[in-house]
């Protein structure tokens, strides 16, 4: 059984990647769920947290833990877009979790579970910013180098044809422009909110699985896939109607500033797991500017792995469709 420890501001992409593990009880255990800011501000996704779980039927199982406020060093967080609304999770409305999260940090879990386990059998699922992960490695590198990956949603390696949008999200012009990001146009959302981090993380020496924008970008919440995820979940109309709230959440922004559907962002970290033939990538190392743009240099025997492409989007979201009805649908 492979040890799994999720990292991230827990909207509803996280939902997604948690499904793909907690559908799958004999091959893979989740340790923890711990959070950070992020689309939304720490304490919503620590309630946001466990009102996922809790959606999954999971959250009596899973212990959540406090993490980061602000990127390191900072008193606040960056000023977002509300992408995903100002709760992180759209128009959904999710009960919340009668169990209380942990008082012990995420920083101290993190260290205190990689010390417990044997060396190279957790996996830890980073796809919020960075700086819990980055807040660990500072304070004990040996500790966490016994992690067996980190697998990141993060940055963005090859320029997709956009648009230049205003505050409100109004283009500015229908002419396209190059973006390598979806907060700037040239940095992704979560490398952007805390690239310092990001920075000691990518330099930790700690294997990565990066899956970067231009890769995420493959998979849209597209009106085929919401009329399957329909047909599937028909005889549960409330959760039907709360996960297409949470998977059309982005579609305001990425409609605006990449004129696509909602993209799917964070269940490749997972996905990726159960079915890695789907996801072709190359290694080289990954570096990160102060403003969160992203460069990548192959080579051969890298540390860094960074997915290029989807070989099946639809495989992966009838993955994706199988483990959400295998914890939705009672039997």
């Amino acid at each position: 059984m492979r040890s799994v420890i999720i990292d991230s501001d827990w909207g509803g992409d996280v939902m997604q990647l948690a499904s793909i593990l907690l559908s799958r009880p004999t091959e893979y255990e989740l340790l923890g769920a711990t959070v950070t800011f992020g689309n939304a501000t720490h304490n919503q996704n620590l309630d946001n947290a466990g009102a996922m779980l809790r959606f999954l039927g999971m959250d009596s199982q899973i212990s959540r833990y406090p993490g980061a406020l602000a990127p390191s060093g900072k008193e606040f967080q960056p000023e977002g877009d509300e992408a995903h609304g100002r709760t992180g999770l759209g128009d959904a409305v999710l009960p919340l979790s009668s169990y209380l999260p942990e008082e012990q940090s995420t920083v101290d879990f993190l260290l205190e579970r990689l010390e417990q386990e044997i060396e190279d059998s957790i996996t830890l699922i980073a796809t919020g910013p960075q700086t819990n992960v980055a807040e660990a490695i500072r304070q004990a590198p040996e500790t966490m180098a016994r992690l067996k990956e980190i697998r990141i949603m993060g940055g963005c390696i090859d320029p997709m044809q956009g648009y230049r949008v205003d505050e409100n999200l109004k283009r500015t012009s229908e002419k396209p422009i190059a973006r390598k990001g979806n907060i700037t146009e040239t940095a992704e959302f979560n490398f952007q909110q805390a690239p310092h981090d990001a920075k000691v993380v990518l330099e930790s020496g700690i294997p990565i699985a990066l899956f970067p924008m231009d890769c995420t970008h493959q998979l849209t919440f597209t009106e085929e896939r919401a009329n399957r995820l329909k047909d599937t979940l028909s005889s549960e109309p409330e959760k039907l109607q709360q996960l297409l709230d949470l998977l059309q959440a982005p579609e305001a922004m990425d409609q605006a500033k990449f004129g696509i559907n909602s993209v799917m962002h964070d269940v490749h970290t997972t996905v990726s797991m159960v079915a890695p033939e789907l996801y072709l990538g190359r290694h080289g190392t990954v570096s990160i500017e102060e403003d969160g743009e992203v460069n990548f240099s192959p080579e051969a025997g890298g540390r860094h792995w960074a997915c290029e492409r989807i070989t099946n989007p639809d495989a992966v979201f009838e993955i994706l469709l199988a483990s959400l009805e295998a914890l939705l649908i009672e039997k």
